[in-house]
């Protein structure tokens, strides 16, 4: 037999011999490399008091939280901006923008590049307690990003609407949209400050400033 036969006999062997391992290992049924782990047990251990897991989370994030009722609310946000320095205001939400319209305050309803907002006043969905996240699916006019929106964002919550992690956020969604797609879906956790060297706060539309209102 000559070389070029020998080697071209080898080679037909050893695909063979290949193809009965592949099927070999497509019709055995390998044992698992972990069978005694627990696939029941969830993840993490359930959170037992959310609003406080939220807040502690949020806060160690670097935002900023006010705690108030549906009665006291309005006065204490029309508080918050007639102190505050604020030029510019941006609310795209109306039962929001009705609330500065009967406290006199001025607002801009729709982005403007020319003059952009120095404060934006936005609702969020969903609260997720473990990480302090804030979940917004909003559709007024919200593009690119929450983030983007001013250097100050006011988020307005409901205590009701906190929940243990992204996944259980997820179906609160689902739930509250129907199954339908979200014009406009993100998830942020407040950053802390830059502080400057005179110790002061700095807050920038890249990073901003989250002062949430939690209504209970």
């Amino acid at each position: 037999m000559s070389e070029t036969n020998f080697l071209g006999s080898k080679l037909i062997v050893s695909k063979e011999n290949m193809r009965k391992n592949i099927r070999h290992a497509l019709t055995s049924k390998s044992q698992g490399k972990f069978p005694n782990i627990d696939l029941n047990t969830p993840l993490f251990e359930p959170i037992p008091d959310l609003l406080s897991c939220f807040a502690k989370q949020y806060r160690t994030a670097g935002g900023k939280l006010i705690i108030c009722t549906k009665d006291n609310f309005i006065q204490r946000l029309v508080e918050l901006i007639k102190i505050l320095p604020y030029n510019q205001i941006l609310s795209t939400k109306g039962d929001l923008s009705k609330i500065l319209e009967q406290a006199n305050i001025s607002f801009q309803k729709c982005i403007d590049v020319a003059n952009p907002a120095d404060i934006a006043v936005v609702y969020s969905d969903v609260l997720i307690a473990r990480s302090g996240s804030l979940l917004f699916s909003q559709k007024y006019s919200l593009y690119p990003s929450v983030k983007n929106l001013a250097k100050d964002i006011i988020v307005v919550a409901f205590t009701n609407r906190i929940v243990a992690d992204l996944k259980t956020a997820f179906e609160v969604q689902e739930k509250l949209y129907k199954g339908k797609n979200f014009e406009f879906f993100e998830i942020i956790t407040p950053s802390p400050p830059v502080v400057s060297e005179i110790k002061e706060e700095i807050y920038s539309p890249t990073e901003p400033r989250f002062i949430l209102f939690l209504i209970t």
